[in-house]
């Protein structure tokens, strides 16, 4: 975990902070003035952070079904 930016306790709730800050700079600026204002460094973690939040997208509706499932499956071998 050393090369996480954030603790596990608070993960979630940091990264859903960090996205919030970037979508209300978005909605201030306007997007294309919000995309004119980053550096090159930033425009590669902006593209980097899209395609992380698609994969993250997916992978998360496949847990929460997985653990639905589970679910299901713990209150069918009780009966």
């Amino acid at each position: 975990m050393r090369d996480y930016p954030n603790m596990s306790y608070c993960m979630v709730s940091n990264t859903l902070a960090a996205l919030e800050q970037i979508m209300t700079a978005m909605d201030d600026e306007g997007d294309v003035a919000f995309l004119k204002d980053l550096n090159r460094d930033e425009m590669r973690a902006f593209d980097e952070l899209k395609y992380v939040a698609r994969q993250f997208s997916r992978r998360a509706e496949r847990a929460q079904d997985q653990a639905i499932d589970e679910n299901v499956d713990e209150i069918l071998a009780a009966e």
